[in-house]
């Protein structure tokens, strides 16, 4: 069984992952974390909430974190979200309520309280993450392992150039989160923009009618007629949900361990990762003289492996909810 803390901004791709989470027995979700990301954290929040109401999971406590970065001001992605982060489609009011802890002190409480049995995956901004790291290091010994989405290494950013959005919008509290000295498998756009689910997969998908693949295919319908259409795309790459499965299923994607750092200063390279490869290969003298390893990063995926898992799982467990 994998305990793991969701800390997460939904976000299309977020509540994507919540499904594949919920449809996988092997896991337990201790508690969900929000933080500003995707929308603010009030809609974070909101839609986390929504989502469990919706799936009929509403014992999963959900707690509200960050409402902006460490230092920088707030960077949303409403424009590939929609307003309310669920491409526009809007589910009824949640009757469920957060609990009264902040989201930083629900990550600590559940790593502290379980040592060497959480999983921590963000899935959005490391604000909370950071925050929790400054409030109490030891997590770093307690936690099994950190599996978050974001960078990009070998491959373009998706909101600058250099940059991927998780680590643009809170560059500081990655570069906090990646020195920490803890165990992290980072699963960077450079195979998350190869795991594509396709428009006829989702309507496949949405074929039983159930309520929730109901919204599942209203969601999608929106990113692929709004934000897809304007940069000529029919595929939605599936992020966050990979990264939930790389937690579950380590070998989906292959690995090599480098060192990665964030640029924090740069006026053009603001949030890049810059991870030092290939250190195997290096002659002895010169392996002494870099840093060692920090993260294990992506260097291959079997994408039709996980979309077919996405499917099989998201598929068999929302057919007749």
């Amino acid at each position: 069984m994998y305990r793991i803390v969701l800390d997460t901004d939904p976000g299309i791709d977020d509540a994507l992952a919540l499904f594949f989470a919920l449809a996988s027995p092997e896991i337990q979700i201790e508690a969900i974390t929000t933080v500003s990301g995707n929308v603010s954290v009030d809609r974070t929040t909101r839609n986390a909430l929504t989502l469990l109401e919706l799936t009929g999971r509403t014992e999963i406590p959900v707690a509200r974190g960050s409402t902006r970065p460490l230092v920088r001001p707030p960077v949303l992605a409403d424009y590939v979200h929609g307003d309310n982060g669920l491409g526009g489609v809007e589910l009824p009011e949640p009757r469920l309520q957060p609990v009264a802890q902040h989201a930083v002190d629900v990550i600590i409480e559940k790593i502290m309280g379980a040592p060497g049995e959480i999983t921590l995956v963000p899935l959005g901004p490391l604000t909370n993450v950071a925050l929790a790291l400054r409030r109490e290091p030891r997590i770093v010994q307690q936690v099994r392992e950190v599996v978050l989405m974001g960078g990009a290494l070998r491959v373009p950013g998706n909101v600058t150039p250099a940059a991927e959005f998780n680590i643009f919008v809170d560059p500081h509290a990655a570069h906090m989160v990646v020195h920490a000295g803890w165990p992290i498998r980072m699963v960077s756009l450079d195979v998350t923009t190869q795991a594509e689910l396709k428009r006829e997969q989702v309507n496949r998908l949405a074929s039983t009618g159930s309520p929730v693949m109901k919204f599942l295919k209203q969601m999608l319908d929106s990113y692929f007629e709004d934000f897809a259409a304007k940069v000529d795309s029919n595929v939605f790459q599936m992020h966050d949900p990979l990264c939930v499965a790389a937690a579950l299923y380590p070998d989906l994607i292959s690995w090599e361990p480098v060192y990665l750092d964030i640029e924090l200063a740069g006026s053009l390279t603001l949030g890049e990762t810059v991870a030092y490869f290939k250190r195997s290969e290096a002659t002895a003298d010169t392996r002494q003289q870099l840093p060692s390893p920090n993260v294990q990063a992506p260097v291959g995926v079997d994408a039709e492996r996980f979309i077919a898992l996405y499917l099989d799982r998201v598929g068999k467990a929302f057919s007749g909810s």
